[in-house]
């Protein structure tokens, strides 16, 4: 007895449909579930002041100082690792790159002095401070 037919065999398919639903109702959920966290930063007060303010270059190196925070270009840095990572961004900056400090307004000065020195160890001569502009 022969029980298979004379039919070709069909070559047996994945159906993608179903798979793209699934993956398209997970990334609906996640992207409902996600919770989105700010990127580490810190709010800056700056003091304000009527002097002509500089144009700051895409490649000036800009330095934060807050409440016992430190920013530079956006990344947060220690106390203790300040002076390695200005050391780091004086080999890169150009002679005509500023070090653009922007301290808080009630920012300790000595803390703001502190930041300045460690910065001309490092080998950044060009040091200048940001300001705001007043409101009118």
């Amino acid at each position: 007895m022969n029980f298979r037919n004379n039919r070709p065999m069909e070559e047996p398919e994945i159906n993608f449909i179903p798979l793209i639903d699934l993956l398209l109702v997970i990334l609906i959920f996640l992207m409902i579930t996600t919770t989105y966290n700010k990127m580490s930063g810190f709010q800056v007060i700056l003091p304000e002041a009527n002097a002509p303010v500089n144009n700051i270059a895409s490649d000036d190196v800009l330095l934060a100082v807050g409440d016992n925070r430190l920013l530079v270009n956006g990344e947060e840095v220690s106390a203790d690792d300040l002076r390695q990572r200005l050391e780091q961004q004086a080999k890169n900056m150009k002679e005509d790159n500023w070090l653009v400090i922007y301290a808080d307004d009630k920012a300790d000065y000595a803390s703001v002095i502190k930041t300045m020195e460690i910065a001309n160890e490092a080998g950044i001569t060009r040091i200048t401070l940001g300001t705001q502009k007043p409101k009118e």
